[in-house]
């Protein structure tokens, strides 16, 4: 069975593609060790030589679309609004 998410912040103060990517992939490995779309991130990742090329981007971006299916509803996993570099589970702000 997945672990549950915890809300808050997973990482902080960076913005570097190969930190952002240990990070996520480390909660995504806690999350659901079994899934097979986490087990081909893995591999994709351990492939990685330069996290600021394309395919670095991309990983991250993936990895966070996978973490975004985590999420319950009425939350979201990204960036927090005021702190790009706070990535975590946030609750959606009302657009009253």
């Amino acid at each position: 069975m997945p672990a549950k998410i915890e809300l808050g912040t997973l990482i902080h103060g960076t913005l570097r593609n190969e930190d952002l990517a240990h990070a996520f992939m480390s909660e995504l490995d806690r999350l659901d060790e079994h899934d097979d779309t986490i087990a081909n991130l893995v591999a994709e990742v351990d492939s990685v030589n330069d996290w600021e090329s394309e395919l670095g981007s991309e990983l991250v971006n993936e990895m966070i679309d996978a973490l975004n299916e985590y999420a319950p509803t009425g939350y979201y996993f990204g960036a927090i609004e005021g702190d790009g570099s706070d990535f975590g589970f946030w609750a959606i702000e009302d657009e009253d």
